[in-house]
């Protein structure tokens, strides 16, 4: 598990603990940063030789872009290129289990394409919900684009929509007006599911062995299966995304060994799904 908080992140893992007296591991990171994220990719691969399965989660709301120290719209780095990063990294451990899980918890098919490729930083873009909307739909994207990268291989990709959920997001949200931000939770406790709930499909996916054949699929709250917007399928976008992202994060894959476990390019006519994987 990792989270940028390491006091709640240690109580999380104490009170794993408490259930199931496994080996709980807590590494605490800021994935706004890549190369946390790729310290905490090295260290996974230092603890174990196999992943049976990976949940990226970690997000924020902003209607306003922020950048971080390493030059990133801090949106983008963290609801997008961290899972990116991440992924490439950990794909061959989860290669290495006899059913790896793959689960982005995202939007899943809910926001429109507002992916500026001249403008990733959104250096000059407005604000509003699209500086968070964007990095959904890349995420709608890389699911799209891992899974299809993945065909021949024991490793499926899945991304959720859990729904709207009663956790701190619109309070913690950035940009948000103070009274939306103190009015939003206070609808949300009084008609929204609990983040168990909330993490019920998650969880399906990424354990279950009647998950088995979700690959590419879309989610929903309570395990409904969403189809995939044509939008999200559209290979030109994925391939401008998927060499973009590539650019971006091409110093912390150079070092690393192997090239993230996928394939170099989407299966090609005449190539079959293993080969290209």
């Amino acid at each position: 598990m990792t989270a940028a908080d390491r006091e709640r992140g240690e109580a999380v893992v104490a009170a794993l603990h408490a259930i199931h007296p496994a080996r709980h591991l807590f590494l605490p990171a800021d994935l706004s940063l890549l190369a946390d994220t790729d310290r905490v990719a090295t260290l996974i691969a230092a603890s174990t030789r196999r992943l049976d399965a990976a949940v990226f989660c970690a997000g924020v709301l902003s209607t306003i872009p922020e950048w971080t120290e390493e030059g990133l719209e801090r949106a983008l780095a963290l609801n997008y290129l961290s899972r990116f990063l991440l992924a490439r990294r950990l794909i061959p451990l989860l290669r290495a289990a006899p059913s790896g899980r793959l689960v982005l918890v995202a939007n899943a098919g809910r926001y429109k394409d507002s992916l500026d490729f001249d403008d990733l930083q959104h250096r000059r873009g407005r604000r509003g919900l699209a500086v968070s909307g964007r990095t959904q739909f890349a995420n709608d994207l890389l699911a799209v684009e891992l899974a299809e990268r993945l065909i021949g291989t024991r490793v499926e990709v899945t991304c959720v929509f859990p729904g709207v959920t009663r956790t701190e997001v619109f309070r913690n949200a950035v940009g948000l007006p103070r009274l939306v931000r103190l009015a939003v939770p206070l609808l949300q406790h009084l008609i929204r599911q609990t983040p168990e709930e909330a993490a019920e499909t998650p969880a399906y996916l990424a354990g279950d062995e009647r998950a088995t054949g979700t690959n590419g699929m879309f989610f929903g709250p309570r395990r409904k299966v969403i189809a995939v917007p044509e939008r999200a399928s559209n290979p030109e976008r994925r391939r401008l995304l998927w060499e973009a992202s590539e650019a971006l994060v091409a110093p912390y894959l150079a070092n690393a060994e192997g090239t993230g476990g996928v394939a170099a390019a989407r299966p090609s006519a005449g190539s079959s799904p293993a080969e290209a994987a």
